[in-house]
């Protein structure tokens, strides 16, 4: 997942499904004690994410021996290794729910990066022209939209997180986990069309339910992205725009805590190489739901870019 094989030392209920192909990268997750993981402070903040309420969400130290110390109140202790070949965790006072999705939503995409790879903020589907990605800010509708072309036949892939990978002309997307987290909002509209999830709800919080998606098992080539931008102003349908500005894909990064020259040189080829293909903006008011925005991604799908 994520273009990388994961070997745990634990069963993660979380991750059961999973499909993929090796890919050659391996990553190692093994649990210690907390005594044997560098602890808070011991090297340089690069990442401080807080709640509302000024409370310590999670974060992330830098040390150029040991690593990156990513962690978070409710989540545990994970040390990262700088090759991004292994993990050493510590759960001690978390559920394990609580740290096995931090690990799908920091950990793993933070491993991928220092492989080599490239890491989206996207959702991503297959359908025949190739990998199709969903960018846009959070509560755009990325994941509905997604799920709604998975019901409507196209593959899963990814979901908030999409792994970037260039071979030759190509840039591959890789699948992620086989989750999807579908706001309670999506639900109830579904339920009032009549529809079910497409995969299995396997647990639900304050903000969405995680849904178990048919993952994909191989990766596949990128075709196009678009950028979900909900405005208030809008054409009564979704509109399309050629996306011209270089600054909206760098944007897109799932990570700006690796800021090193090599990382930076990948990061702008991948952006070069996106910008070969179709990206395009979507600009649709806020009545606009996932189906009527699917529809109107196959129908773009048809044209020629």
């Amino acid at each position: 997942m994520f273009g990388l094989d994961v070997d745990t030392d634990t069963i993660l209920p979380l991750l059961e499904m999973t499909r993929t192909a090796p890919t050659g990268r391996e990553l190692k997750i093994r649990g210690v004690s907390a005594d044997a993981l560098a602890q808070p402070g011991a090297g340089q903040l690069v990442c401080d994410e807080r709640e509302p309420d000024g409370t310590v969400h999670f974060r992330i130290e830098a040390d150029p021996t040991w690593g990156y110390l990513i962690w978070g109140p409710t989540y545990g202790h994970n040390v990262l290794s700088p090759d991004g070949r292994s993990v050493r965790y510590s759960a001690a006072g978390c559920a394990e729910e609580a740290r096995q999705r931090f690990l799908i939503a920091q950990v793993l995409p933070f491993a991928a990066l220092l492989q080599g790879l490239e890491v989206l903020h996207a959702s991503a589907v297959v359908v025949q022209a190739g990998a199709i990605a969903l960018v846009g800010p959070s509560g755009a509708g990325k994941t509905s939209v997604a799920m709604e072309l998975c019901r409507r036949g196209a593959g899963f892939l990814a979901d908030d997180v999409l792994a970037l990978e260039r071979v030759d002309d190509l840039l591959l997307g890789h699948p992620g986990t086989p989750l999807a987290g579908l706001d309670h909002a999506e639900a109830q509209r579904l339920k009032r069309a009549g529809h079910r999830p497409s995969g299995e709800v396997v647990a639900t919080n304050s903000r969405e339910q995680l849904v178990r998606m048919r993952g994909g098992e191989a990766p596949a080539a990128l075709a196009a992205l678009f950028f979900l931008d909900r405005r208030l102003e809008a054409p009564p349908q979704p509109s399309f725009e050629r996306v011209n500005d270089p600054r909206l894909l760098l944007a897109a990064t799932f990570n700006s805590v690796l800021t090193g020259p090599e990382r930076l040189s990948g990061l702008l080829e991948v952006c070069a190489s996106l910008a070969r293909r179709r990206v395009e903006r979507i600009i649709a008011g806020p009545h606009i739901d996932a189906a009527e925005l699917a529809v109107a991604i196959e129908r773009r799908l048809e044209d020629s870019p």
